[in-house]
């Protein structure tokens, strides 16, 4: 019996020793939670458009924020008073000018039709001085002979003298003509512009997609009846088919993070959803995270798949599974704040 006992001593210590030498299983360290948010890879922003001698602008109208809107369907109307009046003005200036060019014209073909007639006038008086001229009569005296050269030599001169004068006019009438006709162009140009600019204060969606009014610096959103300054944006359109996150990861992960990196993004909410991703950017420059904090971290984008199930828009947050280095998938929180 004693011998039993030992026999089964021995078994346990040896079972005790094996386990000591067996190895241990290690495991893939995790990859730190980094910082981010949703945003769209198409997305524009709409602002006062440039128009002549404005500055401030005053919003007349605006689609509802988090609508929906069409390509083309009206975003923000700004108030087009002061641009209208000065397009009645200049379309007042244009019919003056046209009235003028029509003057003009009558009066030039006028003149024209009066230097033919005083031209015709002094042919016929030419004509008749040159007859009484090359006739040869010596029954006349003289004196009379040379009175009727001198007759004809002034009616040659009076003729020469209204050809010039109706080709002076041509060419004066010509440029009378000419300047009107440009006044009117520029006219047409400038209410043309006038016009456009008009069209312009009331904008259309370039893109299909969600609408955000953007804050200004002091954190306030516009509305209607607001005036806001030429440059500053007002309206958000982004194209939800087109999501990716944007975050930040800090320098010493930088080893870890690939291009092209299949990840999955879990979209934080009361219900949780997952989207496949890539990673389609990785910051080349390293950077402070933020003004006073010297952190040093890099940027990154992940592109989302298939984002037409609804329910995403920018600013939401999420939390993104990266795959370990042993092929399984290591968990990073992606969080508003850090």
């Amino acid at each position: 019996m004693r011998q039993w006992f030992v026999l089964v001593a021995l078994i346990l210590s040896g079972c005790a020793g094996g386990g000591e030498n067996s190895p241990k299983k290690t495991e893939t360290p995790l990859l730190p939670p980094i910082t981010g948010e949703l945003e769209s890879a198409r997305a524009v922003q709409i602002a006062p458009p440039s128009i002549s001698r404005m500055w401030q602008y005053s919003i007349k109208k605006m689609v509802a924020e988090n609508a929906h809107v069409e390509k083309g369907d009206l975003v923000v109307a700004f108030d087009d008073k002061p641009v209208r009046e000065r397009l009645i003005e200049k379309k007042a200036e244009l019919s003056q000018a046209r009235s003028e060019l029509s003057n003009t014209v009558n009066k030039e073909e006028q003149k024209a039709r009066d230097n033919t007639l005083a031209i015709e006038e002094k042919r016929a008086a030419y004509n008749k001085a040159k007859e009484r001229a090359e006739i040869i009569d010596y029954s006349l005296s003289k004196n009379e002979r040379m009175k009727s050269a001198i007759d004809f030599k002034i009616a040659a001169n009076d003729l020469e003298e209204v050809k010039a004068l109706a080709d002076l006019h041509r060419q004066s009438s010509a440029l009378k003509v000419s300047l009107a006709k440009r006044k009117i162009e520029r006219l047409e140009s400038e209410t043309g512009q006038l016009q456009a600019e008009v069209e312009k204060l009331s904008v259309k969606a370039p893109i299909a997609g969600l609408v955000q009014y953007i804050p200004n610096w002091n954190g306030e959103k516009p509305s209607e009846g607001e005036s806001v300054r030429f440059g500053q944006p007002v309206v958000l359109i982004s194209d939800l088919s087109q999501m990716r996150l944007r975050a930040t990861a800090d320098e010493v992960d930088k080893a870890h993070l690939k291009l092209g990196e299949p990840v999955d993004v879990v979209i934080d909410g009361a219900q949780a959803r997952t989207f496949r991703g890539t990673v389609t950017e990785l910051g080349s420059v390293v950077r402070d995270r933020a003004r006073g904090d010297r952190r040093r971290v890099i940027d990154l984008l992940v592109g989302l798949e298939q984002t037409t199930a609804g329910g995403l828009k920018p600013g939401m947050t999420a939390s993104v599974n990266f795959p370990s280095a042993d092929g399984g998938e290591a968990v990073a929180s992606v969080e508003k704040d850090r």
